[in-house]
């Protein structure tokens, strides 16, 4: 359904033909102007809903002059609306932040909400005002529902094992070290709560410590755990899988063997763990049918938008636990909601006095430096491991990884002149043509694979070919998106005789599952790459069994072809090479975030093509997700 210009004034119809609002946001202010017709009111309905495009769970009312200035600037630009101003076709909104407030306040379409814990299951009112936040309500009673669980998980339970049982236990898992062991800290942590969220950058180990933790909790427990392992994609499902398979391998004899017999391997998608429903929004588990299960873990936890952690929250036991694994400087969800993200700002309040000797007593690790008199509750389940195993000393990937985390563009720039033999940087205006080339060249190996029939046993190997290298772009169309480069590169494989492309499918044509199929077994994110068993084309895939399957191409669901791909796409996978595309303008999707997740998608090698202004202006840039998080949970601090 499209907004109709001649229902609009001329206001609204030169926002939404100038592309400062979306069909969706002028079609929302225009239905709740039924019961508010007021200009400013339905203006702020609109901005609302563009926010929850822009990934923001609300619209933080304080930014509305800086909003309207912006409008404003872009408009006056133009022929056209220039006129329009100059002839007073229409009136500029000139209402102050106060005046919004105060409209809002009074207006039929708006909750007011001052105590955040106190929760009503029917709210008749479309938007939610708390905190000088503007809210859809379906969005306001997700961020609570979040916040009133963590808030009553932030407290530690009840543990049956004494502290010098522990401390041995923890011996047995943990080799002391002359400085802090951070993986142990975090499994000590865990041994008490409800809720524990390890964060850590690439090869910091957070599937190891989760391991061990997991090893912990059974031996801990009187009676059989039921464990479950979950991710936000069927990728990073796999990946958790085949993680946790390795780590306990590398355990095994260095534990006691039933500690290690309680762990399941087998991770799910957090869409099969709550239970899809054909055709519905909601799922199988609910508050009212929770999960059967003690433990949850969940893996790739910066990934999980505000909804789908609402409804994973929801669906737990009261007794269960839940430990979230994820890298807090990752990008946030593609969705609205930053809520790993938002949790983490806990973690600058360091730990209570209580927690560090507690937490001292069992791991005899001195933490008194990270004390700090006074926090919320939430702050000590919370734990950031802060050495990577990956990168050493001398890798340039560690470096500029580091330095873009930091927003240090001095530094960012250092690494670059102390030609590391791990980074390359290609910035001169070659580098696209440069990129297509590395990435073709690249791409050698898993096609000269394709010589021999492929089978269930060889695609396994022909997959971690394709896997060694990557290109991976910030957009998805123009010739520096995705869409370019695939189109790019296979041209320039067929012109190099490496593959002979003729219709829509052909042998070596790697593909990207973009809509999950549960009868398939496939997801969103999986990777598969089209070649002949000898007898006809199928795609393999490596689902989560670790076994290889082919599937004709007719029954896959929607795909993409892969060679190249976006950074959020991404997240979850490395590569042994990482080619890192950006392009030459100036982009809202140009952020620290992005370029860090980009960096550390590689192991042994990247390629970064870039200009150097482009970089410094990432380094510079955090990506901004406003929300109501974190005030909630210190405002039900402060109120109980």
């Amino acid at each position: 359904m499209t907004a109709h210009s001649s229902a609009l004034t001329p206001l609204w119809q030169t926002l939404l033909d100038s592309r400062l609002l979306r069909d969706l946001d002028v079609q929302l202010a225009q239905l709740l102007a039924r019961w508010d017709a007021d200009d400013s009111i339905q203006l702020a309905v609109a901005m609302t809903s563009q926010e929850l495009g822009r990934g923001h769970v609300c619209f933080d009312l304080t930014t509305w002059p800086e909003r309207l200035e912006q409008w404003h600037s872009q408009l006056v630009d133009r022929p056209l609306i220039d006129k329009q101003l100059a002839d007073n076709s229409f009136e500029w909104p000139t209402t102050t932040v106060a005046a919004l407030m105060e409209k809002l306040q009074h207006s039929p379409l708006v909750r007011l909400v001052s105590d955040p814990s106190v929760v009503e299951e029917q709210a008749g009112q479309p938007l939610t005002l708390f905190a000088g936040r503007l809210y859809l309500s379906r969005y306001f009673r997700f961020e609570q529902q979040v916040a009133c669980w963590l808030q009553q998980a932030s407290l530690p339970i009840a543990t049956s094992a004494d502290i010098p049982e522990l401390a041995q236990q923890l011996r047995q898992l943990f080799t002391p070290q002359s400085e802090i062991d951070w993986q142990a800290v975090a499994v000590a942590t865990a041994c008490d709560g409800r809720f524990t969220l390890i964060s850590g950058g690439p090869g910091t180990g957070k599937t190891t410590t989760v391991t061990k933790l997991l090893a912990l909790l059974v031996a801990q427990s009187e009676q059989p755990l039921l464990i479950r392992l979950a991710a936000p994609t069927g990728k990073a499902a796999a990946r958790l899988t085949e993680s946790i398979a390795k780590a306990k391998t590398d355990l095994a004899g260095q534990v006691n063997a039933s500690w290690l017999a309680g762990i399941p391997t087998q991770a799910s998608t957090l869409h099969r763990l709550l239970g899809v429903i054909p055709g519905l929004p909601e799922f199988r588990h609910n508050g009212q049918n929770p999960l059967p299960l003690d433990v949850l873990v969940v893996d790739e936890a910066s990934m999980i938008d505000l909804p789908m952690m609402a409804r994973l929250l929801v669906a737990l036991p009261p007794q269960a636990r839940l430990i979230l694994l994820g890298d807090k400087d990752q990008l946030a969800s593609v969705e609205a909601g930053a809520v790993l993200g938002d949790i983490c700002q806990f973690v600058a309040q360091g730990v209570s006095s209580q927690q560090a000797q507690q937490l001292q007593q069992r791991t005899g690790y001195e933490l008194q430096n990270y004390v700090q008199p006074a926090g919320h509750p939430l702050r000590d389940r919370l734990c950031l491991l802060r050495k990577s195993y990956r990168f050493a000393a001398d890798s340039g990937i560690g470096k500029l990884a580091e330095a873009v985390n930091n927003g240090d563009v001095k530094a960012a720039h250092a690494v670059w002149a102390q030609d590391y033999r791990d980074i390359r940087l290609h910035s001169d205006e070659q580098r696209l043509e440069m990129a297509i080339s590395v990435a073709a060249k690249g791409y050698h190996a898993y096609l000269a694979k394709l010589a021999e029939p492929i089978t269930s046993e060889n695609a396994i190997d022909l997959l971690k070919a394709f896997n060694q290298i990557r290109l991976l772009c910030a957009l998805h169309d123009g010739p520096w998106g995705i869409n370019g480069m695939n189109q790019a590169i296979g041209q320039r494989l067929q012109a190099q005789g490496k593959l002979q492309m003729s219709g829509e499918w052909f042998a070596g044509r790697p593909v990207m599952i973009i809509e999950n199929d549960y009868g398939l077994g496939l997801y969103n994110g999986d990777i598969g790459i089209a070649a002949s068993d000898g007898e006809r084309l199928r795609v393999w895939f490596v689902l989560p069994d670790g076994k290889a399957h082919g599937f004709l191409p007719s029954r896959l669901p929607a795909h993409d072809t892969a060679w190249a791909m976006t950074v959020h796409k991404s997240q979850g996978s490395e590569f042994t090479h990482t080619l890192l595309l950006l392009p030459p303008e100036v982009n809202p999707l140009l952020t620290r975030e992005l370029l860090y997740t980009g960096i550390t998608r590689a192991r042994e090698q990247l390629d970064l093509f870039a200009t150097p202004e482009v970089l410094a202006l990432m380094v510079r840039k955090q990506t901004e997700r406003y929300s109501g998080l974190v005030t909630m949970l210190e405002t039900m601090q402060v109120l109980y």
